[in-house]
């Protein structure tokens, strides 16, 4: 099942059962931290029998799962489990999340929403002669091609005259600029396909300097580093850890520019909504272009069943009078109907100047806070 399959989906009558699992943070068994985080919900209230027989049978479903979680190269899983309506998902995860349990109505997807996709990138190892094209997500590098200078050539040809060193010379460099060009024009095209916004150039100091400037000025805007390596001595696994290095930074410069794009649009009076109050207005109205999240900032609230609007507190809808209903972590909802609406929801991991609000967000049109 799909993430927008199981955030369409909704039980009134069954309790929805989401687990986290992060394995890298258990300090005992799998199976113990799975049984620690389920615990405080095996005293769940407020259920029919048939209701308190399919969480009972999601518990052990979830346990049961100990031995797979545990042999999976995943560092993290989640498990979705509503036996009364017969959802069963197990997802496997490329990025650590918290480790959480839940019951609810629904699925509980803020966690799975704050893994990040891997991101595409392309990698170039050049020397003057060669190339060595790979592609990766984050996680993964796959080599690509081998592109060979067909002419050998050399830097250096004595002369009697000194003429011939010259005209050697001379060659010698047109030859490493046409190798260059190539390369950089097949970077061009693998940098054209759909997915792949990054490039990473690896290769000696002297050569890495001269290839970069024939780089198309669309591959120099999505250049997010170059790395010092020896083309003949290098591991598949050396260039992937710069690589991963590279997407980190990048990503954490994206996410402070972001924060501070909001906290700045903000302090201008312009479109954006700092704090849970203001942010969670916005979303009621359906003002709300970018939601950025600090961290796992969470607070309770309620949610009106019959209008869908969103409040810290209250009994009653003030919109439509419905009664409302409690949840555990209100910008998980806050998430979810900024998604419905075509926004996007963003959860960042960097200090930033949202740290003191926790939340804000870019809107589409100005809200005021009644």
């Amino acid at each position: 099942m799909h993430t927008d399959r199981l955030a369409r989906f909704e039980s009134p009558d069954f309790p929805v059962l989401s687990v986290y699992v992060n394995r890298q943070s258990l300090h005992a068994s799998v199976r113990a931290g799975i049984c620690d985080l389920l615990k405080p919900l095996r005293a769940y209230e407020g259920l029919d029998h048939d209701a308190q027989m399919s969480l009972r049978a999601d518990f052990e479903a979830v346990v049961g799962l100990a031995d797979r979680i545990d042999s999976d190269p995943s560092p993290a899983a989640a498990v979705f489990a509503c036996q009364g309506e017969g959802l069963f998902e197990y997802l496997p995860l490329a990025a650590p999340v918290w480790d959480i349990a839940s019951v609810s109505d629904r699925p509980y997807l803020r966690p799975l929403r704050s893994v990040r996709q891997p991101e595409a990138v392309v990698v170039a190892v050049v020397d003057r002669k060669h190339a060595w094209i790979y592609r990766g997500d984050g996680t993964v590098l796959w080599p690509l091609e081998v592109i060979e200078e067909s002419e050998s050539h050399k830097g250096n040809f004595g002369g009697f005259s000194g003429y011939e060193e010259r005209g050697a010379r001379s060659h010698a460099e047109a030859l490493e600029h046409r190798h260059f060009r190539l390369v950089a024009d097949r970077l061009f095209e693998h940098g054209r396909a759909p997915g792949y916004d990054r490039l990473v150039v690896g290769g000696h100091e002297e050569t890495i300097a001269g290839f970069e400037a024939f780089l198309h000025p669309y591959l120099r805007d999505r250049l997010i580093g170059s790395f010092i390596v020896d083309p003949h001595t290098m591991s598949d696994a050396e260039i992937a850890g710069h690589v991963d290095g590279f997407l980190i930074d990048a990503q954490r410069r994206a996410e402070r520019s972001l924060a501070s794009k909001v906290s700045d649009t903000a302090d201008e009076g312009g479109r954006a909504a700092l704090g849970l109050t203001n942010v969670l207005e916005a979303v009621n109205n359906g003002a709300v272009d970018h939601l950025v999240v600090a961290g796992r900032f969470t607070r309770d609230g309620v949610v009106c069943p019959t209008c869908g609007r969103l409040e810290r507190i209250g009994d009653r809808c003030p919109a439509c009078g419905s009664d409302t209903t409690r949840v555990h972590d209100i910008v998980d909802a806050a998430i979810e109907q900024v998604l419905r609406t075509g926004g996007r929801a963003e959860q960042i991991s960097v200090a930033s100047p949202l740290d003191p609000h926790g939340i804000g967000a870019l809107l589409r049109f100005s809200v005021r806070v009644a």
